[in-house]
């Protein structure tokens, strides 16, 4: 009978102090009350999740720009090389025509098919300018020669020119008709 007496009285106390809080706070202005421990836990969770968040967003970005970049360099790379050799390309276009052996001229025309084919596997590709349109985007005019018949356009190339991925590695070098 004593323990149901405490318990009957521990629960009135707890009925009561219920009561008193709800009076306390009807009577008092709504105060804000500091966050507890576990609320502060709460916040500090969610604000790392968000940094966390944030990091792998740029980190992620930095890896894409990353991408870009080694490719380009990468492009860059191939395109300075390729323009550095072409002049080799022009010296055995010199060899040849100047060669008056047949047997000597087919060894040199073999070895400039093999470089052409080199630099193909990268894209390189002749810019054919003789009887095109002269577009100063494309051609370097060197000298305009009267031709009345090809005004405007191309009507020899001194030297040639060469293009790789849509971008010119070098102008063709052009007289142009009047």
């Amino acid at each position: 009978m004593a323990e149901q007496k405490k318990k009957n009285t521990k629960k009135q106390e707890q009925e009561n102090s219920e009561k008193e809080e709800k009076v306390l706070g009807e009577q008092q202005p709504a105060e804000e009350s500091e966050p507890s421990q576990e609320e502060k836990a709460q916040a500090a969770v969610q604000e790392l999740f968000a940094k966390y968040v944030r990091l792998q967003a740029d980190f992620e970005n930095y890896k894409k720009r990353n991408r870009e970049t080694a490719t380009v360099m990468y492009e860059e790379g191939v395109a300075d090389v390729i323009s550095d050799i072409l002049p080799t390309l022009d010296f055995l276009d010199m060899a040849i025509a100047s060669q008056k052996d047949e047997s000597f001229r087919q060894g040199l025309e073999l070895v400039k098919k093999a470089f052409l084919d080199a630099v193909g596997k990268y894209g390189v590709e002749e810019i054919d300018a003789l009887g095109k349109e002269f577009d100063p985007n494309v051609h370097e005019a060197a000298m305009n020669r009267e031709d009345p018949e090809n005004a405007g356009k191309v009507v020899d190339v001194l030297k040639k020119g060469y293009i790789r991925k849509g971008k010119v590695l070098r102008h063709p070098l052009v007289v142009v008709g009047q």
